[in-house]
C-alpha cells in the first residue's frame, strides 16, 4: 500500500519533551489532526478536524477493521488524556511547577459511519502551529510505520536534534518522556530490554535512522544517556 504523505506534525519543543500519556491509537490520532492543523484553523478554538477511519487505514498503513477499533477506543479515552510538563525548576533542579493540559476540548465519534472529529484544547494550540522558534517537525509519513509508542517518542526526541545527531538527556527526564513503567527506574537492565533496543531496532526498520545509545554514568549509577545517530543531510530517509 502507498502511504499518503500525511503532512507535517509540528509541535513545540516543550511538547516534544512532555509526557503524552497516549497509547498507539490516540497518539495515531492525534498526530494526524495535527499534521492537518494550520494556523487559521488554531485561531478558531473548537474548530473540529475530521478523521476518517478509510483515510486513518491507509495513512497507517492497517486494516480498515483495525483502523475502526483504534478509532473507536481513541474517541472513547482521548478526551480524558492529558500533556504534563515542568514549566519551572528550582536552582537545585527540583521540579517547581508541574503543568497539565487536556488534549482535545470535544470528540465526536458517528457510529456506523467511521468518523472522528477532535478540536483541539485552546491551550494546546499554541504548542502545535510554528509561529516562533523551538519548534520540531517531522513528515508524518516517516513515523507512520512506528508500532511502539516508546519508537515514537524517541523518534520525535531524536527529530528534535537532528541538526546536531547528538540527543543527550537526564535519566529521570527520559522515563518521563518514554513514559516507561516505574519498575524500570530503579532497573536499567529493563529499560534498555524493553524500551531502548526494540525502540532503536525499529528506527533503523522503519525510518532508516540509525542510533545509537551510550549509557553515561556517574560513579556506578547511570544518570544519563546520549543517542548519537546520522545528521540530516546524511540520512536516506523514505517520503
Amino acid at each position: 500500500m502507498n502511504l499518503p504523505a500525511g503532512g507535517n506534525v509540528t509541535m513545540h519543543n516543550t511538547l516534544v519533551s512532555a509526557s503524552h500519556g497516549l497509547n498507539l491509537g490516540e497518539k495515531r490520532l492525534v498526530a494526524m489532526a495535527v499534521a492537518k492543523l494550520s494556523p487559521k484553523a488554531a485561531a478558531l478554538p473548537g474548530k473540529p478536524i475530521r478523521i476518517s477511519a478509510m483515510d486513518f487505514a491507509e495513512q497507517f498503513g492497517i486494516e480498515p477493521d483495525v483502523a475502526y477499533k483504534q478509532l473507536r477506543s481513541a474517541q472513547e479515552h482521548l478526551y480524558n488524556r492529558s500533556i504534563r510538563h515542568i514549566e519551572h525548576y528550582g536552582p537545585n533542579g527540583q521540579k517547581i511547577e508541574v503543568v497539565k493540559m487536556r488534549w482535545i476540548s470535544s470528540i465526536r465519534y458517528k457510529e456506523g459511519e467511521g468518523e472522528v472529529s477532535i478540536a483541539f484544547a485552546p491551550e494546546i494550540t499554541q504548542f502545535l502551529v510554528q509561529l516562533k522558534k523551538h519548534f520540531t517537525s517531522y513528515q508524518l509519513s516517516k513515523a507512520a510505520a512506528l508500532r511502539s509508542t516508546y519508537s515514537w517518542r524517541l523518534f520525535e526526541n531524536l527529530e528534535r536534534f537532528r541538526e546536531t545527531g547528538v540527543w543527550e538527556v537526564d535519566m529521570d527526564r527520559f522515563h518521563i518522556i518514554m513514559e516507561t513503567p516505574k519498575s524500570y527506574r530503579a532497573n536499567f537492565a529493563q529499560t534498555r530490554r524493553w524500551v531502548i533496543d526494540p525502540s532503536l531496532s525499529e528506527l533503523a526498520a522503519q525510518t532508516n535512522i540509525t542510533a545509537e545509545v551510550e549509557p553515561i554514568r556517574q560513579g556506578r549509577k547511570i544518570t544519563r544517556l546520549r543517542f548519537t545517530f546520522e545528521n540530516a543531510s546524511q540520512m536516506n530517509l523514505p517520503l
